[in-house]
Formats: C-alpha cells, sequence, structure tokens
C-alpha cells in the first residue's frame, strides 16, 4: 500500500499548497472579511484546484515533447507502491516540478490582478490611520477622549495598540495631560501623572488633532 504520508504531502500540493499561498496573496490586494472556516477552505481548494489543473496540463504537454521524461501516470497508482519505489526520482521530480509551476501561476495571478488593480490594500485600522497615516509630517497627534463613565481626558497620543478587538486595544496619552467631569472645565493634571493608560472598551468618543512637534520629540506615536 501507498503511505499514508506519501499521499498527505501529494493532497498538500495539489490540494492545499498553491491556493493557500495565492489566498495568502490576496490579503494584500483586498481587506480581509469574517467569513465561516467552510467558505475559506473551499476558496484556497478551488484555487489549488485551479492552478493544479494548470501545473499538470502544461507538464502533459511536456511528457508528449518529451516521451520518457516524465513518470508513467497509471504507475503512480500502483497499489502495492512497486512502481513508484523504482521510479522515485521520476516521481519526485515530477511533484516538484508540478508544486514548483503550480506555485508560480498562484505567484503569476496575482502580480496580474495587482497591475490591473493598482496598488496592493492592506487592512488599516482606525487608529492607525488617525494616528500615523493621516498625521502631516512635523507634527503629532493630540487627542480628546471622553469615556463610557463621562471622563474627558485630552493629551497627546505616545502608543497604541490597534490590532486587537476594540476591547483589548490601549492607548497611551502624555503629556499636556487634562480631565473633567460632567460640566466643569478641563483641568491641568498633577504633574507627578504624566501617562494615561485608556483601554478601548472604555472610550466613547474620541476628537484628533494634530500640533507641530516639539523640537527633537519624534511625531509619530508608537503602533503595536
Amino acid at each position: 500500500m501507498v503511505p499514508s504520508s506519501w499521499l498527505t504531502v501529494v493532497l498538500f500540493l495539489l490540494l492545499v499548497s498553491p491556493g493557500l499561498l495565492f489566498d495568502l496573496l490576496a490579503l494584500r490586494r483586498r481587506t480581509g472579511a469574517v467569513e465561516s472556516a467552510f467558505h475559506e477552505t473551499s476558496r484556497i481548494v478551488l484555487a489549488s484546484l485551479g492552478f493544479t489543473v494548470l501545473a499538470l496540463a502544461i507538464l502533459a504537454l511536456v511528457g508528449v515533447a518529451f516521451p520518457g521524461l516524465l513518470p508513467d501516470p497509471k504507475g503512480l497508482f500502483d497499489p502495492n507502491g512497486v512502481y513508484a519505489a523504482d521510479h522515485w526520482p521520476a516521481v519526485v521530480g515530477a511533484l516538484a516540478a508540478e508544486s514548483v509551476l503550480a506555485h508560480g501561476a498562484a505567484l503569476l495571478t496575482h502580480w496580474l490582478l495587482v497591475r490591473r488593480g493598482g496598488a496592493t490594500i492592506r487592512a488599516v485600522s482606525a487608529w492607525t490611520a488617525l494616528f500615523r497615516r493621516d498625521c502631516p509630517p512635523g507634527h503629532r497627534a493630540y487627542v480628546r477622549v471622553r469615556l463610557t463613565g463621562g471622563i474627558v481626558y485630552t493629551g497627546s497620543v505616545l502608543s497604541f495598540t490597534s490590532d486587537l478587538p476594540l476591547a483589548d486595544r490601549e492607548l497611551v496619552l502624555g503629556p499636556p495631560l487634562h480631565s473633567k467631569t460632567g460640566d466643569r472645565q478641563l483641568s491641568a493634571l498633577p504633574p507627578d501623572y504624566t501617562r494615561i493608560l485608556i483601554r478601548g472598551a472604555m472610550i466613547e468618543t474620541m476628537a484628533v488633532e494634530y500640533r507641530p512637534s516639539a523640537p527633537g520629540a519624534p511625531d509619530q506615536p508608537d503602533g503595536i
């Protein structure tokens, strides 16, 4: 019998690997969307089948042009595995060629789609866009944050986490720090307090402005 590990490698090369590569490259052309595991798996398998069929068609043409160069397809289905054992260099070479062709087709397709669609697209959170991408050169982001309890804080954005669910995100503010509650006026925090850590789940609204950076101070906050 053919070893199960051998079948696993073949099935991975034919049904998973090319489509998985194409799907990973696709994240550069489009933003991700929430989808079921069945939908994602089906897309990867269908893409792999397409690239695999193309690779096999090219190998079939090579086999016609150069008889004896590739292994006999009927021998690969030998239930005793004798043919594969006796012709393992040709079998391994054919699998390697098929894998290179299928993955090359995935790369070529991605390149053609990028050229047709323009620049690549990457998923960017609103926090990253506001605090880093949209911040003019020589400026720094300052925010006015209203929390769910009604407390308002203002300060410069020192660091933030953006690639986590909102409930797990954190925002760190630095001087000049002010706060207020209710209808009171903003008042400066005591100078001993130099940082405010705010959880994303606590933020109700946020207003952002860009002020010129102090000489020698970094423009962009740290984003994790």
